[in-house]
């Protein structure tokens, strides 16, 4: 059976681990989410795509796989499944995979390719049979994005980006522009978020700042930011030139940083450490409370927002 590029494509980058392109070569490498390369896992890309035979192989496991083999794996998908899915995508896969070289390359845009608004009734009475829309529907009211306090005006789903079909789309705005957005996946699989090729990033939901309020609260990700006023995302620890100057509008209030639990994500606590020795000013999380991140908070207690005392009365250093 033949397999559109663009679809195996899709998987890559839906599954592997910080997925590149390698012009010179004309191949992808990536980290092995079968493996996961031991600690090599986020500074080697030992998993190589070959486009010409459509074939994988991974440098760490020293193993070898046909395209629909790899897919089945790390999927968890029957063959016969992800047959049928080449067979229902059949009609634009070649259209896909014809601007896959070209928009490795492309002027970066304001939102993935072919992305509709979820907020817009119109969009969605046209895409109201989608399956795909309509998890990404349930998605965002399970986790309580349509009524988080710094809710997204828009939100947005990829439905045929080669990169980030499937995804929720978050939007980060300067002033009234999309300047960088990343995408979602809608399950556990890997990566959680990608962004904007080829662009600086931005804060996430800058223009909902208070003045009232002196603190701004700093998320790494985007959909914590939405559940605590005055919340914005970074996209990571390392602020960008953009975002140090959007920060810098205000002046006057006091940055506080708010990462994932650290009794449930082991990693936070190495980039508490990281923050601490920059002089940031860190949240640190109550024994008696069992949740990962503020939207986890929020949804299993049924709220819209944390409210900000309960940040500021347990924070690092003290004498903020």
């Amino acid at each position: 059976m033949n397999i559109p590029d663009s679809f195996i494509l899709n998987k890559f980058y839906t599954y592997s681990h910080n997925p590149t392109y390698k012009k010179f070569d004309g191949v992808y490498n990536a980290g092995c989410p079968i493996c996961k390369e031991g600690k090599s896992l986020g500074k080697k890309k030992r998993l190589f795509f070959y486009p010409k035979t459509k074939s994988f192989y991974c440098f760490n496991c020293s193993k070898s796989w046909n395209a629909i083999n790899w897919i089945s794996e790390v999927s968890n998908s029957d063959i016969d499944e992800i047959k049928q899915e080449i067979i229902e995508n059949s009609d634009s896969s070649e259209v896909l995979f014809n601007k896959t070289t070209s928009d490795l390359k492309r002027k970066p845009q304001h939102l993935p390719f072919d992305s509709i608004n979820l907020s817009d009734n119109n969009q969605l009475s046209f895409y109201n049979n989608n399956q795909q829309v309509k998890k990404c529907l349930s998605y965002v009211k399970e986790r309580k994005l349509d009524i988080a306090i710094n809710k997204c005006k828009n939100y947005y789903f990829s439905i045929s980006d080669f990169v980030h079909k499937n995804r929720l789309c978050l939007p980060f705005y300067d002033e009234k522009e999309i300047v960088f957005y990343q995408t979602r996946c809608l399950d556990d699989s890997n990566p959680k978020y990608l962004g904007k090729s080829g662009a600086e990033k931005s804060v996430f939901n800058i223009s909902n700042i208070d003045s009232d309020l002196e603190y701004i609260f700093l998320t790494e990700g985007p959909i914590d930011s939405m559940f605590i006023k005055n919340g914005v995302g970074i996209a990571g620890l390392n602020i960008t030139a953009l975002q140090k100057k959007q920060l810098s509008r205000y002046p006057f209030h006091k940055r506080i940083w708010i990462l994932d639990n650290p009794r449930i994500d082991d990693s936070s606590m190495k980039k508490t450490q990281e923050l601490l020795e920059m002089k940031e000013t860190v949240y640190f999380w109550s024994l008696d409370n069992k949740y990962k991140d503020l939207n986890e908070w929020c949804v299993k207690d049924d709220i819209n927002q944390i409210d900000y005392n309960i940040i500021i009365n347990n924070l690092y250093p003290k004498n903020f």
